[in-house]
C-alpha cells in the first residue's frame, strides 16, 4: 500500500475520530447529556451510572421530548434544532448547536433513546449500535427524554486504557453533576452511582442549593458579589476570609450559565484575598458572567469548556471590581509571628517517642544561627554550615512521629463536626480505620457529617489550631485532595501517605517567623529524627557546605 497517498476515510473511521474530540470519558457523555436536557426546558434531571460510566449511563429529562419524526435525525452529524443560519452562531445561548453529542456517543457506545414529545400520545424508542443504522419503533414513555448509553469504548478499546479507576471517574461525573446543579438551582438533580443515590437536590434558592452541594459550612461564609456595566454584568458569591480550601476544586465560573475552565479568572478572583488567606489558601466562588454572546465565541474547544473574550480587559477588572468591593469589609492582615511555639526550648516533652536504634548518625546537634526569608533556618556544626527547609524538617518531625505505634490520640475538649458533600463523606469513611491508626478519631454524625472527637498529640502540639472548624476541615480536605489514588494502596502504604500528608498539613510553614528559640528547637527535634536528611515526600531538609568549601571559595585554599 501506497502510504503517501491521500484518501478520504472512511465513515466508520471519521465518525471514531470525531467522537474522540466530544467524547473523552464518562463524564463527557454525561456532560452533554445533561445539557441537552436543560436545553429541553427539564426541571428535573436523573443522571444514574455503573462501573465509573463504562457500563453504563443513563440520563433522564422531563423536558419537551424528541417528536417522533426527528427521532432518526439524531444520530446524524451536525442535526440541530438550535441553529439554521451562519449569523446564529453569533448569538448562541443554548449548550448544544453543534449537533455531534448524540452521533459521537452513538459510534462509540450502544445507545438507547426513549422519549415522547409534548402533545404526543405515544412514544418513540431508538436503539443504535456503532457503524449499524438506528431502529426506530413505537413505544411508552412519559414526557421527556431517557437516554441509556452502555459499554462505552467497547469498539475502541485502546480508549479504555487512557481513563481512570472506576472511583476516579465516578468522581469526574460527580463534579459534572455538581457543577451543573450550581449553576441551574431552579432544575432538581440527582446522582445514583451503582444502585446508590450518592446526590439528591431538589430545586432550591441559589445559596441553598449551594448548602445543598458544597455544604452548609461554606454556605454559611458566602458573601455575594455583582457588578454591572453596560452589557456586562458578574454576579455570584464567594466564600469571606474564614473559610478556605487547599485546591480550586470548589470554584465553578460560568459564561451565560455555560460552565467554563479559566485558569485566569480563578488568578483574578485570588488575587483581592492576598493578605486576607494563608498562603497556599484557596477561596470559594460560584460566579456567572453574563454578556452579550455577540461577544463571546463558545465555539472553540471541541468540547466546549473553553470559551474566548472579545473584550478580555473588560472582564477581567469587572471581576476583579466585583470581588475587592465585596471583600471591603474584611481587612487584609499582617504577617503574625508564631509566638510561644509549642516546641520552644525543649525536645517534644514526655509523650513524644525517642527513636535511637538503627538510626543514620549526624554528631552532635548544629547551632542555629538565624532565620532566612522566613523560610530556612541557617546553622553551623563542627563541620561548616547548614541551611535547614524549615517546613521540610517540621514534616519529617511529625511524620516520625505520626508513623510511630508509641502516638496516642488526644481527645478534644469539644468534639468538632464537619458538614461535608455526599462524596467527600463517601471518600472519608474508607480512610477512617487507617486514620485511627495515626491518632486521628473520627465518627459519623448524621447525614454527611463526621465528628473529629481526637487528634495526635504531636499534632496539638505543633497546631493547637486543629481543634478549631475552619483548620479541622482545612485538614480533611487535605486528606481528601488524592482520595482517588488511595484505593491502589495497600494498608502500610496508605497509612503512610496519609501520615505524610497530615505533617504536611500540620508543620510549620515559609513564611512563619521563628525566634532563636524556635529555630533551636526545630533542629534539636530533626537531629533526633530517625531520618532527618530528606521530608517523607523526599525533599532535602537541609543542605550543608562545608568549612573546607567555603574556604576554597574564599581562595583560602
Amino acid at each position: 500500500m501506497d502510504k503517501a497517498r491521500i484518501r478520504v476515510l472512511p465513515p466508520e473511521v471519521a465518525s471514531r475520530i470525531a467522537a474522540g474530540e466530544v467524547v473523552e470519558r464518562p463524564a463527557s457523555v454525561v456532560k452533554e447529556l445533561v445539557e441537552n436536557a436543560l436545553d429541553a426546558g427539564a426541571t428535573a434531571v436523573d443522571v444514574e451510572i455503573r462501573d465509573g460510566g463504562l457500563s453504563l449511563i443513563r440520563v433522564a429529562d422531563n423536558g419537551i421530548g424528541i417528536p417522533r419524526a426527528d427521532v432518526p435525525l439524531v444520530f446524524e452529524r451536525f442535526a440541530t434544532s438550535k441553529l439554521q443560519r451562519v449569523e446564529d452562531l453569533a448569538a448562541v445561548r443554548t449548550f448544544g448547536f453543534r449537533g455531534e453529542a448524540l452521533s459521537a456517543i452513538g459510534s462509540v457506545a450502544e445507545v438507547e433513546i426513549l422519549t415522547r414529545a409534548e402533545g404526543e400520545l405515544e412514544g418513540t424508542r431508538a436503539r443504535k449500535r456503532p457503524n449499524e443504522p438506528p431502529i426506530v419503533e413505537p413505544a411508552a414513555a412519559p414526557r421527556g427524554t431517557q437516554v441509556t448509553v452502555r459499554n462505552l469504548f467497547a469498539p475502541v478499546p485502546a480508549r479504555r486504557k487512557f481513563l481512570k479507576s472506576p472511583l476516579r471517574e465516578t468522581d469526574l461525573v460527580h463534579q459534572v453533576v455538581l457543577r451543573y446543579a450550581l449553576t441551574f438551582p431552579e432544575v432538581a438533580f440527582r446522582l445514583t452511582v451503582n444502585g446508590r443515590q450518592v446526590l439528591t437536590l431538589p430545586k432550591a434558592p441559589p445559596v441553598q442549593r449551594i448548602g445543598q452541594a458544597l455544604g452548609r459550612d461554606i454556605a454559611d461564609h458566602l458573601v455575594e458579589i455583582r457588578w454591572e456595566a453596560g452589557d456586562l454584568r458578574v454576579h455570584g458569591w464567594i466564600s469571606s476570609p474564614q473559610i478556605s480550601r487547599a485546591t480550586r476544586d470548589r470554584q465553578f465560573f460560568t459564561v451565560n450559565r455555560r460552565p467554563i475552565r479559566s485558569g485566569l479568572l480563578a488568578v483574578i478572583l485570588e488575587r483581592p484575598y492576598a493578605g486576607r488567606l494563608p498562603a497556599g489558601r484557596k477561596p470559594v466562588a460560584i460566579i456567572d458572567i453574563d454578556i452579550d454572546p455577540r461577544f463571546v465565541d463558545v465555539n472553540v474547544h471541541p468540547r466546549k469548556a473553553e470559551v474566548r473574550f472579545a473584550q478580555e480587559r473588560s472582564i477581567y477588572w469587572a471581576l476583579a471590581r466585583a470581588v475587592e468591593n465585596a471583600l471591603k469589609p474584611f481587612p487584609t492582615q499582617a504577617i503574625v509571628e508564631v509566638g510561644e511555639w509549642p516546641f520552644a526550648g525543649a525536645p517534644v516533652g514526655e509523650g513524644a517517642p525517642h527513636i535511637a536504634e538503627g538510626r543514620a548518625s549526624y554528631s552532635v546537634t548544629p547551632r542555629a544561627l538565624a532565620q532566612l526569608h522566613r523560610a530556612y533556618i541557617l546553622a553551623e556544626d563542627e563541620h561548616g554550615l547548614l541551611l535547614v527547609d524549615q517546613h521540610a524538617a517540621h514534616e519529617q518531625v511529625l511524620f516520625e512521629r505520626l508513623w510511630t505505634t508509641a502516638t496516642q490520640p488526644h481527645p478534644l475538649s469539644t468534639p468538632v463536626l464537619l458538614h461535608l458533600t455526599p462524596r467527600e463523606a463517601d471518600a472519608l469513611t474508607e480512610l477512617l480505620p487507617t486514620l485511627q491508626d495515626i491518632g486521628i478519631e473520627m465518627e459519623p454524625f448524621g447525614a454527611n457529617t463526621f465528628a473529629l472527637r481526637a487528634l495526635p498529640a504531636p499534632l496539638i502540639q505543633a497546631d493547637p489550631t486543629l481543634a478549631q472548624m475552619e483548620r479541622a476541615r482545612g485538614l480533611v480536605d487535605a486528606l481528601l485532595e488524592e482520595a482517588h489514588t488511595y484505593a491502589r494502596l495497600s494498608p502500610d502504604a496508605l497509612k503512610e501517605r496519609l501520615a505524610a500528608r497530615v505533617a504536611c498539613f500540620a508543620a510549620i510553614r515559609a513564611g512563619d517567623v521563628l525566634n532563636g528559640d524556635q529555630q533551636q528547637a526545630l533542629l534539636d527535634m530533626l537531629w533526633d529524627a530517625w531520618s532527618p536528611a530528606t521530608c517523607p515526600h523526599g525533599r532535602p531538609a537541609f543542605v550543608a557546605l562545608s568549612l573546607e568549601e567555603i574556604e576554597r571559595r574564599f581562595q583560602r585554599r
